[in-house]
């Protein structure tokens, strides 16, 4: 699994990338750090046990200002972009809203594409079979 931590404005996001299977004490480690619940932290465990591949999920606190995103294991380059840019949406769709900030406007455009400008050298080489090793 590769994690990043990104700081994005006022929030703080543990973004976790599963190669071939998923970290799940790490995973939970992160949930509670930002401020998950049981119940959040169980249905997080049964997603990541029986999905296996080609999903993945985001977790918001806004009164803490966290967010947790994983990406599960994906077949394919396609795939793992398509999951990727679903779970940014959810984080932006979260700070956007957070910050009250109208969700037809740029901004969450800006913090998708700020998340993705960060994350560049992790998602080429889980994403790009030319950057694999």
């Amino acid at each position: 699994m590769v994690h990043r931590v990104l700081k994005i404005g006022r929030w703080v996001v543990d973004f976790l990338f599963a190669r071939d299977t998923y970290d799940i004490e790490g995973t939970i480690a992160c949930l509670y750090d930002a401020g998950a619940y049981d119940p959040v932290i169980s249905r997080a465990v049964s997603l990541m046990e029986k999905c296996g591949e080609d999903c993945g999920f985001t977790f918001t606190n806004p009164d803490r200002h966290r967010a947790v995103v994983v990406v599960g294991p994906t077949t394919s380059n396609a795939e793992f972009i398509d999951t990727l840019v679903h779970e940014v949406h959810h984080l932006a769709v979260a700070i956007a809203s957070d910050l009250g900030i109208d969700l037809e406007s740029e901004t969450p455009a800006y913090v998708a594409g700020d998340a993705a400008r960060s994350l560049a050298e992790v998602l080429c080489e889980l994403g790009c079979p030319h950057c694999h090793k």
